[in-house]
């Protein structure tokens, strides 16, 4: 009980602590400064506790350094809005959260940025997250069985891109490969190498429209188990099939030859 009435009482000296320094004005805000953290460390408000959580993919070693604090730091005198910008620079880190717990802790709660396709632009690929962000172009090993984004405007529209795919059921994981075409619309290719090429989104016949005809379709005929390469979904009265040359040959007949 006692010691809980001693924290209050040293939180309550330092806070007004810090209202006289607003009182006084710039001119003695140095003074004011240097006084306010010599009271809070013999209050006992210093930095002796630092928890961080959500950590996954980044390194702990840049996160340290982003925080750039040290065991003994007086806590009223950090600056958290400052700390949280430069935790929100690394890579990984969508959203960082900065809070005290006095009398002596520091918390620091980290949302990473998930995975969500490897974007290849000018010959260069990066992993991106779900808004386009690129998070890194390194170690992308690990990453190889995502969905590849290629095309002049591609990571700008990715929201459009996970709509379709949202709507695509059991097709989406087979989708290896998608391609903005003109920066005005996007061609699907499959893991076995079809392609299926949609109509822009805003068009009166949609992208929408005909991706979810195509599901039903594949679902109907399988589609992607026939010798087709390319099932052009543009038009809204009609599917175009373009035969694999595997499938030409078999049709002509030299396909089974032995």
């Amino acid at each position: 009980m006692m010691t809980a009435i001693v924290q209050r009482r040293r939180l309550l000296l330092t806070l007004g602590f810090l209202a006289s320094a607003a009182i006084y004005g710039t001119w003695l805000a140095p003074m004011v400064e240097n006084w306010v953290i010599e009271r809070s460390r013999d209050a006992g408000f210093v930095l002796s506790d630092l928890q961080i959580t959500g950590v996954e993919r980044s390194k702990r070693a840049d996160v340290l350094a982003a925080l750039d604090v040290d065991d003994g730091v007086p806590l009223l005198t950090m600056n958290l809005e400052a700390m949280r910008q430069q935790l929100e620079q690394l890579p990984w880190v969508k959203e960082a959260q900065v809070t005290r717990v006095l009398p002596e802790g520091l918390k620091v709660v980290l949302t990473e940025r998930q995975p969500f396709a490897l974007w290849q632009k000018d010959g260069k690929v990066s992993l991106i997250d779900e808004t386009g962000t690129i998070i890194t172009q390194r170690g992308l090993v690990e990453y190889s069985d995502l969905m590849m984004i290629v095309g002049e405007g591609a990571a700008d529209k990715i929201g459009e891109l996970q709509g379709l795919l949202d709507g695509a059921g059991g097709l989406a994981a087979r989708v290896r490969t998608a391609v903005r075409v003109g920066n005005r619309r996007w061609d699907m290719i499959f893991d076995n190498g079809i392609r299926v090429k949609l109509p822009e989104m805003t068009a009166k016949y949609s992208a929408s429209q005909a991706w979810k005809k195509f599901a039903t379709l594949e679902d109907e005929y399988h589609l992607l188990g026939r010798e087709v390469d390319v099932i052009d979904m543009r038009l809204s009265d009609r599917m175009v099939l373009r035969v694999s040359p595997e499938g030409r040959r078999r049709m002509s007949g030299t396909g089974w030859a032995t």
